[in-house]
């Protein structure tokens, strides 16, 4: 009898060891990370781009302009330009070397774009982390907050003391899905950023 008993309490203990799982690794702000995992991965891929769009300021005396982006590995080429071409810079180089500012009247050779940039402008324009959130993914580093939804594509980022909110995507052909809108706020300027075209590796519009 005494055998019997240890031979049922051996069979529970046995299977309630068969029914454990383990958890699903989850991210806080993450719906579904499988989805989140495989978007990355898609958008670190997609490495070779060009984009142009407008840019807008919400600030008292806001500023509006065009910006046209060529993205190839770490080297980029950014024009940023007001009405009828003035005001502005234009920004070529690499994030881990020295970047070539030119202004209308002026050209510099600076390690610390982002802080070049505003004061060129007046006002803050995120270049370094920007490569990575005009595709829709955090730049390298920590972040305080991430919201991504069921699609695997991120809604809002607070990172680098810029909140961030993307509430379009589109899905041009032969690319992954990436923003058409984006806004960014720290708290001192506000940036609206619409990109009209996306480019891929070939030169190829993609329809937004």
């Amino acid at each position: 009898m005494k055998k019997l008993l240890i031979l049922i309490v051996a069979a529970a203990v046995l299977s309630g060891c068969a029914i454990i799982r383990k958890p699903a690794e989850t991210e806080a702000g993450v719906v579904d990370t499988a989805a989140w995992a495989a978007h990355k991965k898609e958008l670190a891929d997609f490495n070779v781009w060009s984009l142009q769009g407008r840019v807008a300021t919400g600030q008292l005396l806001g500023w509006t302009g065009n910006l046209s982006w060529r993205q190839q590995g770490d080297a980029f080429d950014v024009r940023l330009s007001g009405p009828l071409g003035a005001g502005g810079f234009r920004a070529q180089g690499a994030l881990d070397d020295a970047v070539v500012i030119q202004t209308k009247d002026e050209r510099f050779v600076t390690t610390e774009p982002d802080a070049l940039v505003e004061r060129t402008l007046g006002w803050t324009f995120p270049l370094e982390p920007l490569r990575f959130w005009a595709r829709g993914l955090p730049a390298p580093g920590d972040y305080d907050r991430i919201s991504v939804n069921a699609q695997g594509r991120m809604i809002s980022l607070e990172q680098n003391g810029w909140a961030l909110s993307f509430p379009d995507y589109v899905e041009p052909e032969n690319m992954p899905a990436v923003p058409r809108r984006i806004v960014l706020d720290n708290g001192e300027t506000r940036i609206r950023l619409v990109v009209d075209r996306w480019f891929d590796v070939d030169g190829v519009s993609g329809a937004n």
